[in-house]
């Protein structure tokens, strides 16, 4: 007896079973398919006669209580030491030459402006408030460009996802100058600080700030190159 193979229409079905199964990102949905696919037709090597849904149902239950979610859960962990692979790769250029000048530039700029005396608070809160309301603009930008980018294209790639919501750290980018403020107010009595520690808070900020700059700017300005990196079928399908 000849051995069933996977048809197109089956493939288009199981995508659909993991979309059901709440798995949301294409390349993760891809690559379940795949080892369903490969399973249903090995299934099928010793059970020739059973149905398409049966030796799904036996595959799917081969994955535990939890259905997908195990692979899912390690799919994101992966990406997520990939992206900050990429926000180290980035970051790195920031402190080669040429870069290194503009990371130097911005160091300098930052110690001269918190170390005027008595103005450590408000120069604080300034630079606080352009940094926020930078990120918070880019953050606006790049949830606009997904929503549109998701009505021309409905595949949602996890890569795609972390470096549009910048892995999550803008959207907390608040919480080391609230500290930094906090801290200050406490421990620095009339806002003075030694010279020691503004050096120290100046290369904090500069680093902290040039983190941030790297993930809402640029790696979503290469987010294409980077897609098509990862996933060499992105390319086909953009």
């Amino acid at each position: 007896m000849i051995t069933q193979k996977i048809t197109e229409t089956q493939i288009a079905s199981l995508y659909k079973f993991t979309r059901k199964h709440f798995v949301e990102h294409y390349d993760v949905q891809t690559e379940l398919v795949d080892h369903l696919a490969n399973d249903i037709e090995q299934i099928w090597q010793d059970k020739p006669s059973l149905s398409f849904d049966d030796a799904k149902d036996i595959s799917f239950k081969k994955f535990g209580v939890f259905g997908f979610m195990d692979v899912v859960e390690s799919k994101v962990k992966a990406m997520n030491k990939k992206y900050w692979q990429l926000i180290y790769r980035f970051m790195k250029e920031f402190f080669q030459w040429p870069q290194a000048f503009y990371t130097l530039c911005l160091f300098l700029i930052i110690n001269v402006v918190l170390s005027q005396e008595g103005y450590l608070e408000n120069s604080l809160i300034i630079i606080f408030g352009l940094v926020i309301i930078g990120m918070f603009v880019q953050l606006f930008r790049l949830r606009s460009f997904m929503k549109k980018r998701l009505k021309l294209q409905d595949k949602k790639w996890l890569l795609e996802e972390m470096v549009l919501n910048t892995g999550g750290i803008a959207g907390i980018s608040y919480m080391p100058f609230q500290f930094i403020i906090q801290f200050i107010l406490q421990y620095g009595g009339d806002g003075a600080i030694s010279v020691i520690a503004t050096l120290f808070l100046s290369l904090f900020l500069s680093s902290y700030i040039l983190l941030l700059y790297v993930v809402a700017f640029v790696i979503p300005s290469k987010m294409t190159e980077l897609l098509e990196e990862q996933y060499p079928e992105y390319k086909m399908m953009a």
